[in-house]
């Protein structure tokens, strides 16, 4: 059997936080960084350092990418 090596990490390989899925279901609830901040008690910058690490975890390009995925795997309710 062969292993598959892939350049960047699929969906499959990668597990949000809580924490990270609370701000992806902000973020399709319509909800911007510091509207998510004030929300959630913690600062502006941490949102966005969330939403890189997101993106750069999941190997999406941008948050539309990261949103079409969640929505339909479920992982965010509209």
């Amino acid at each position: 059997m062969h292993a598959l090596i892939l350049d960047k990490p699929t969906v499959i390989d990668v597990t949000l936080s809580q924490r990270e899925n609370e701000i992806l279901q902000l973020m399709a609830e319509g909800y911007n960084s510091r509207e998510m901040a004030d929300k959630l008690f913690i600062s502006e910058f941490t949102v966005q350092t969330h939403r890189k690490n997101m993106l750069r975890k999941m190997g999406f390009r941008n948050f539309y990418q990261m949103l079409c995925w969640g929505i339909k795997e479920g992982v965010v309710a509209l």
